[in-house]
């Protein structure tokens, strides 16, 4: 057995102030792999910070020590190692890493555990439900398939239900952070809309029981995140709902191209349509292009929702979809991609919508130029 006592940083920076009847938390590592993991623990930026490397050779021992209770990261470097999150504070004295990669010791550390076995076990789930599936030829003619959407669907409720009653019955756990990283397919198991208040209630809990703690404060920035994009998305579905035939155009300040501020004035808009589009929007551009081909298009305004954070550079991808596609009009964007004031301005929840605007007034909102006047 390696005993090394892993101090480094981490004793550099918190030992001076600890219990001097806390020696510091053993954690022992049983895993068959061997490798190297990158150490890190988040920083009052709430970013990651590499704190240390662990060469792990088999059966080794490490002793951390804080004075509060802080989550660790143990990413692999080398080898195939498993992720490993440890929450180490003054109460948990000895932890145990198992076999299979999982962490236990104490409450918060069972929890640790346990959540990632969920997150195997559901893994393991929904690959033998493909192995399934797959043996069908023809999904439309087997009821099969239904069955085994809706034994999906229950595991996933249970998955979710089961994270729900830790952040009830244990809101002050610090390893319920790593909750809002669990996911169910492409979906977070977690729904800030829905559980909001739960979420809350476990942020309050966790502020009052460890007061300025980095990995707290990063929790408050992610429930602020989610508070600005539920927010945003309730904006969007009230303007949605008001901007429709009968009511006039909203005014919006823009840019074009060039750079050069405009404002569209709904008593400037005497018989236009207003297309919003974007330059990745194949559907957008194609079906842009065959209206375009079937007549001059002078009266239509281009409102871009360029400026997703994957675009490089949007202002580039705009300019040139528009000269690729050859398109007249009047083109204006903020190049602010999912945060646009044209989606908030007018609730626009898909590309492409059209308006056809007389006087000021929607007279149309379509997804398609089929049957615009």
């Amino acid at each position: 057995m390696r005993n090394v006592a892993f101090f480094g940083v981490l004793l550099g920076l918190m030992a001076s102030c600890s219990s001097p009847s806390y020696e510091g938390t053993t954690i022992a590592f049983e895993l068959a792999q061997t490798g190297k993991y990158s150490v890190q623990m988040r920083d009052d930026s709430g970013e990651f910070e590499v704190i240390d490397t662990l060469e792990i050779l088999g059966n080794d021992v490490f002793t951390v020590k804080f004075d509060t209770a802080r989550i660790v990261s143990f990413l692999p470097l080398e080898g195939e190692l498993p992720v490993v999150h440890a929450v180490v504070s003054p109460e948990s004295k000895s932890l145990i890493i198992n076999r299979e990669g999982l962490i236990s010791g104490d409450p918060e550390n069972n929890w640790l555990g346990a959540q990632r076995k969920m997150q195997l076990d559901l893994i393991a789930f929904t690959d033998s439900m493909d192995i399934i599936r797959g043996t069908y030829a023809d999904s439309a003619t087997f009821n099969g398939i239904a069955a085994l959407n809706e034994a999906f669907l229950a595991y996933g409720d249970a998955y979710r239900q089961r994270i729900l009653d830790t952040l009830t019955l244990h809101p002050e756990y610090l390893s319920n952070l790593l909750t809002v990283y669990h996911r169910n397919g492409q979906q977070p198991v977690l729904n800030y809309e829905i559980d909001r208040e739960l979420l809350q209630n476990v942020y309050s809990k966790l502020n009052a029981k460890h007061p300025g703690s980095p990995d707290v404060i990063t929790f408050a920035m992610w429930l602020a995140k989610y508070e600005e994009m539920l927010n945003f998305t309730r904006k969007v579905q009230e303007a949605a709902a008001k901007f429709q035939p009968g009511h006039p155009f909203p005014e919006l300040t823009l840019e074009t191209p060039q750079g050069q501020e405009m404002t569209i004035k709904k008593m400037s808009l005497k018989n236009n349509v207003v297309a919003i589009w974007a330059s990745w929007c194949t559907g957008c551009r194609n079906e842009l292009i065959a209206t375009r081909n079937k007549g001059a298009k002078d009266n239509w305004i281009y409102l871009s929702i360029d400026g997703l954070p994957s675009q490089r550079s949007p202002l580039a991808d705009w300019y040139n979809a528009i000269k690729t596609d050859e398109l007249g009009g009047i083109h204006l964007s903020d190049l602010k991609g999912g945060r646009s004031a044209i989606i908030s301005g007018l609730g626009i929840e898909g590309l492409p919508v059209y308006f056809k605007v007389e006087n000021g007034i929607i007279t149309q909102r379509l997804t398609s130029t089929e049957g615009l006047n």
